[in-house]
């Protein structure tokens, strides 16, 4: 059995009572997010806008689940959850956070439980689990609904370790079948389980004790056999990961870096570190700063000195380099080797990697105050305290888009983080202030479409169509794959009086995405523009079967051209 974790009944049932308490103590710190709303920062992409994840959980929508790679990555389990989620509660909010918390309150239980199973230090593994569910950092995880992934994934992250603790101490096919079940679930979650099988190698050796440094090369073979299973599931999810992000353009190398770039490597270790030992001005989107040499090169000294100083103390303090190490391996696909997306650093890289620094600190606190075990849990209690009021106090800025845009500009300028409050204020009816965020977004990172396509739709709206097809004519040579810019720029034309071009991109975008019923309704308004009047009536019928809902001034200005040339 796999929660067979001692044979003290009597010490098991304590385990699972403290396990109880983190969890409840972590959905009543979050349960304040259960009331905020959707943010228009993914979780459009993912809930709010997605009409097959709206559908709720049938056959269609797992279908999508199994197939698609619309955020990038190959997630069928984050897809399915989110499905459930709207077959309970449709599109709203509230349902969606609470099921984040949920998933998150389960996982430091399960990370207490799988930390007593390994090392039995009962002090240790509720000091680690209860600073990872508490921690401020932990806001993006859990409150942000797109972000189900890192919870969805953490949940099967900490089952693994579980289930291994429980395959390492009587090993056979069924124990090891549960573990990679546990891995292959977290890999449909999210890619950052690519790094599980490396941290069980960590693991063999403290606290396991499977393999010892001076004998290596007669139990690491075995070892690494044993995980041969898990590097193929990876090379096949990877495969399927990156032939989706080449398709979205999330490799591209950010303007004048190149292999100069690399150099964010050691500054983004720092900057995780110190956020991870304090976290202050946190923000969803950092802003992106130059690269200094000089302080890269400190901080790679910084991490080879610590690298250096754990492993020559693999010894005496074995807990020192397990931790490092597995701070170091889980933030390996993000620390910046490559480029994803219009952001360096991302607090929520930090849910799985912080947990070897709080390991390797708690594990060090035990051994320097080994007579003091009172003082110790005070010391625990103490810093859970902080660690809530921290998190409380971060919170409310999650509560809606503009509060969250308006936090991440006061860190500092990004151009994400303003094209977003743009959008915030613009549903808010400010286009002013709108077009002076798109601005501001397309000073910042001229590189941006999305900022030039949403300040061309303000453009179009004060009827500046000349200014405004051009900016949509940016956003498309920016990315030739932008659908909802040709889509715009063909609105512009028609409104411009030269509904033939429209035309043009009109089917440049239904080719693109066939899928947006939109596109067929205003592809119909510049058809009756031109008087052909079957290929309106025709796209105005697709819109309806794709259970779009065409204008009512369209569909009635139809009918009344029908009628006159009968």
């Amino acid at each position: 059995m796999v929660l067979e974790a001692s044979s003290d009944p009597s010490r098991f049932k304590r385990w699972v009572l403290i396990a109880l308490v983190l969890a409840i103590v972590s959905v009543a710190l979050f349960s304040r997010s259960i009331s905020y709303g959707f943010i228009n920062y993914d979780d459009d992409a993912y809930v709010y806008r997605n009409r097959q994840v709206l559908q709720g959980l049938c056959i269609p929508a797992v279908k999508y689940a199994l197939t698609s790679c619309d955020i990038g990555t190959w997630a069928p389990l984050t897809w399915i959850s989110y499905e459930c989620d709207a077959t309970l509660w449709g599109s709203r909010p509230a349902g969606y956070h609470a099921t984040n918390v949920l998933f998150h309150a389960a996982a430091g239980a399960l990370l207490f439980l799988a930390l007593c199973a390994m090392n039995q230090s009962l002090w240790v593994s509720a000091t680690v689990a209860a600073i990872f569910l508490l921690h401020p950092l932990r806001n993006e995880s859990v409150v942000w609904v797109a972000e189900r992934k890192d919870v969805l994934c953490a949940f099967f992250w900490m089952f693994g370790l579980l289930a291994y603790a429980a395959y390492v101490r009587k090993p056979d096919g069924r124990r090891w079948t549960a573990v990679f079940l546990c891995f292959l679930a977290g890999l449909m979650s999210k890619m950052m389980m690519v790094t599980f099988p490396f941290v069980l190698l960590i693991l063999d050796w403290w606290p396991l004790q499977r393999l010892e440094l001076r004998d290596s090369r007669a139990r690491l073979p075995r070892l690494v056999a044993e995980k041969v299973p898990f590097f193929a599931a990876i090379c096949v999810v990877l495969s399927i990961s990156a032939s989706a992000l080449h398709s979205r353009g999330a490799f591209a190398t950010r303007p004048g870096e190149g292999l100069f770039g690399l150099l964010r490597v050691p500054l983004n270790y720092s900057f995780y570190l110190g956020k991870i030992l304090w976290p202050h001005n946190l923000s969803i989107l950092y802003p992106i700063n130059p690269i200094h040499v000089g302080s890269a090169v400190f901080c790679t000294v910084l991490l080879v000195l610590l690298s250096l100083l754990a492993f020559l103390q693999r010894d005496t303090r074995s807990w020192f380099l397990t931790g490092w190490l597995w701070f170091i391996a889980t933030l390996v696909p993000v620390v910046g080797f490559v480029a994803f997306g219009d952001f360096a650093v991302a607090d929520r890289y930090t849910y799985i990697a912080g947990i070897g620094i709080v390991w390797a600190i708690a594990a060090w606190a035990e051994r320097a105050a080994l007579r003091f075990v009172s003082a110790r849990w005070a010391a625990t209690f103490a810093v859970a305290i902080v660690c809530l009021a921290m998190t409380v106090r971060d919170m409310p800025r999650w509560r809606n888009s503009l509060a969250l845009y308006n936090s991440a500009l006061a860190v500092g300028p990004n151009a994400v983080a303003f094209t977003n409050r743009g959008v915030t204020l613009l549903d808010a009816g400010d286009p002013q202030s709108a077009l002076a965020d798109y601005n501001s977004a397309i000073q910042l990172n001229p590189s941006l479409a999305e900022a030039y396509n949403d300040r061309g739709s303000i453009l179009s709206d004060l009827a500046q169509y000349t200014d405004a097809i051009r900016d949509f004519s940016s956003a498309i040579q920016i990315n030739p794959g932008y659908a909802d810019a040709y889509n715009n720029r063909a609105n512009a034309l028609a409104r411009n009086g030269d509904p033939e071009r429209a035309l043009n991109d009109y089917a440049r975008c239904i080719k693109l995405d066939p899928s947006n019923p939109s596109y067929f309704n205003n592809r119909a308004a510049a058809y009756l523009q031109l008087k052909r009047l079957p290929e309106a009536s025709a796209d105005l019928e697709r819109c309806k079967q794709m259970g779009g809902q065409p204008h009512p001034g369209l569909l009635q200005a139809l009918s009344e051209a029908m009628k006159s040339n009968r």
